[in-house]
């Protein structure tokens, strides 16, 4: 139970602080330019980049996701 609170916490705790190029650290080519363009709208969308990181998160394929939890958790 204590190590699934250290990754939760991890995770929710880059979404306030993930590098600048994370997208680009975790995917690459045509995929890593659309999540950008995506990120993106929802960072203008809702003017901030904490709910963009989480309205990206959410619509990511579950492949996606656990991509992204795993550079997370490699590097936070």
């Amino acid at each position: 139970m204590k190590n699934n609170f250290k990754q939760i916490d991890k995770v929710i705790m880059y979404s306030f602080n993930y590098e600048y190029k994370f997208i680009e650290n975790v995917w690459s080519g045509s995929l890593a330019n659309h999540l950008r363009d995506k990120f993106s709208m929802y960072c203008q969308k809702y003017n901030n980049s904490q709910t963009g990181f989480m309205y990206l998160y959410t619509s990511l394929s579950q492949d996606n996701r656990q991509m992204l939890i795993n550079h997370i958790l490699k590097t936070y």
